[in-house]
Parts: structure tokens; C-alpha cells; sequence
């Protein structure tokens, strides 16, 4: 019986040793290091095609105007602004993830008329144009309302109609602009004071900024405070969509900050497009102060329409 098994296990050994086993198939030795970003103007102006030179990766592309492009060797990229662009692009091949590579994008004019979202001309009208001019609905409940930043439904307070006169606000009027010679541009008229709200912290802020050339404050009737300033001349604003919301911001100036809406809350105010029709805009206005989160709504009319109560019919709503 041990005789036999020996030979047995022999006899196994002997297979194992006659069959040629293949190596593990490995990933190439090299890895491609030669991957570049290849930048060709588009017939349009600001638009350009970005492609790899390479035809045996897989690309993934950070445009750096807010886009990106998964899966693809060439993507053809818009910039409506004038600015530097960082365009980034990760690339893998057979063996594995190759080298990232960037270029810079210097794009020295503006295009307005590559911008594809109805947003921008809801709030500034055509392209091209004279732009769209705001008003406060003063004669609208609410116009001015504190809510739970927690619980965006639960209103603690509501202004009603003209329950902030006195407070120089209701004549500021402000306008966006997307033309060529305003470029997208933002204009604000105060009549020579500006209202914030009813906290020394946010109000000194604006006093405080040397773009606004304030010589003054003191306080409204209403409690809130009135600031003796003067807006910038040249300003911007800007539009950036996110997880389905739109959020309007002003760049800061050369000599300090840049516009804000009406009502001021501090400069860390995040200004939310929360519905908008062709005559009337909601915005919520998500500020810090004091290190407590606040959210105020402001509802907004333009220039030739009548304040009041009247049904909106919003053709775009968040809420």
C-alpha cells in the first residue's frame, strides 16, 4: 500500500512538472509620460477644440469655465468672459493612469452670445441690450422677510408694504448689464445712501469699504442703519449654477468690494435666484453675522412695473 501511494504521488509530481504554467499577464513596463493637450481656435470666437495627442487614452477634462468632459480625446470648450482659464486634462492608458497635463487659456475678449442658459437674460435681459433695471416690490408683502435658515418654509417676519420708508431704499435701483460695451457689468444707483440691516457689524462693513467712499451713517427710523456712501463706478457680477440652484455674485473692485442687493447684509452674502418671472425676482440672501447663519428673502420688481400684490407667474421657480 505505501508502495503504491508513492508511486501515486510521483506520478503527480511528474504532470505537475511537464505542464508549462503562464505567467501572469503583467501591464506594459513603460508608462506614457508624452501626453499633451493640443489647443486649436474654434470658427466662433472664445471657442477652442481641445484635444490629446494621443489617440490611445481615455481623457478627463476640468475646461476651467465651470464644465467638464469625461471619456473623450477631444471636447470643443466655450468661454463667453474674457480671463485666464487653467484646462486640465487625466488621461489613462493600457497600463495604467498617464501624466495630467494643463494649459493655460488667456481669452482677451467677450463672446455674451455663447451663453446657453435663459438664466443670464431673465436677470439681464437680451444680449446685447441695455440691460434690465431692479427695483425693491415695495408694495408687495414680504418684499423684505427673515426666515429659518434651518427650514427655508418656516417665515419668521415679513415686511409689508412700505414697512421699510424711511430707511432709503425703496428709490435704489440696480442693473445688469451683458452688452459690449458694459461687458457683464453691474451698475447700482442709491441716490447717495445705502440701508443695511438693523446690526453695527454688517453696517460698519459697508462703511468701512473703501470702494463705497462712505462719509456717514446713523440710524433709520426703522431701526436699520443708513449709510451716506457712493457706489463703484465699474462693477461686475457674475452667475454660478449649483446642485440646481443660481447664485448671483459681485467681484470685488480695485480699491474694495464689488455691488450687493438692496438690503445690505454683509459681504459674505450669497445672493440665491430663488424664482424669477419677466417682471419679478426672488432672492434669499444667506448671510453670517456674528457667526450665526441668517437667511433673509428680498423680492424684487423691475423699473416699469407697479408695485403691489398682484399674482407672479414665474417661469422659473426653486421653490
Amino acid at each position: 500500500m505505501k508502495l503504491n501511494r508513492l508511486i501515486y504521488v510521483i506520478a503527480a509530481l511528474g504532470l505537475i512538472a511537464g505542464c508549462t504554467v503562464e505567467s501572469r499577464p503583467g501591464l506594459d513596463d513603460e508608462r506614457v509620460t508624452d501626453v499633451k493637450i493640443i489647443v486649436t481656435p474654434g470658427e466662433v470666437d472664445n471657442t477652442y477644440l481641445l484635444r490629446s495627442n494621443r489617440t490611445d487614452v481615455i481623457c478627463f477634462w476640468d475646461l476651467g469655465n465651470g464644465t467638464t468632459a469625461s471619456g473623450v480625446n477631444e471636447v470643443l470648450a466655450s468661454y463667453p468672459f474674457a480671463g485666464t482659464y487653467t484646462v486640465t486634462m487625466t488621461s489613462y492608458a493600457s497600463n495604467g493612469r498617464a501624466n495630467d497635463v494643463s494649459v493655460k487659456l488667456r481669452v482677451t475678449t467677450e463672446n455674451l452670445y455663447l451663453l446657453d442658459d435663459e438664466m443670464y437674460t431673465w436677470i439681464a435681459g437680451e444680449i446685447g441690450g441695455n440691460g434690465k433695471t431692479w427695483m425693491l416690490d415695495s408694495g408687495r408683502q414680504d418684499h423684505i422677510a427673515l426666515f429659518n435658515p434651518n427650514n427655508v418654509a418656516d417665515k419668521w417676519w415679513g415686511a409689508g408694504p412700505d414697512g421699510k420708508n424711511g430707511c432709503e431704499i425703496y428709490d435704489d435701483k440696480v442693473t445688469f448689464y451683458l452688452n459690449v460695451e458694459k461687458g457683464q457689468g453691474f451698475e447700482y444707483v442709491n441716490n447717495g445712501k445705502s440701508s443695511a440691516l438693523n446690526n453695527e457689524t454688517a453696517a460698519m462693513s459697508l462703511y468701512n469699504d473703501g470702494a463705497w467712499n462712505a462719509t456717514a451713517y446713523s440710524k433709520a427710523s426703522t431701526n436699520d442703519y443708513i449709510i451716506t456712501c457712493t457706489p463703484p463706478q465699474k462693477m461686475g457680477w457674475s452667475l454660478v449654477k449649483s446642485s440646481g440652484s443660481y447664485y448671483i455674485s459681485f467681484p470685488s473692485t480695485s480699491s474694495g468690494h464689488g455691488g450687493y442687493l438692496f438690503y445690505f447684509c454683509g459681504w459674505d452674502t450669497q445672493y440665491e435666484v430663488r424664482a424669477i418671472s419677466d417682471t419679478h425676482m426672488k432672492v434669499f440672501m444667506w448671510s453670517t453675522i456674528n457667526g450665526s447663519r441668517s437667511l433673509r428673502q428680498l423680492i424684487l420688481r423691475t423699473e416699469d412695473t407697479s408695485a403691489g400684490n398682484d399674482p407672479i407667474e414665474w417661469i422659473w421657480s426653486k421653490d
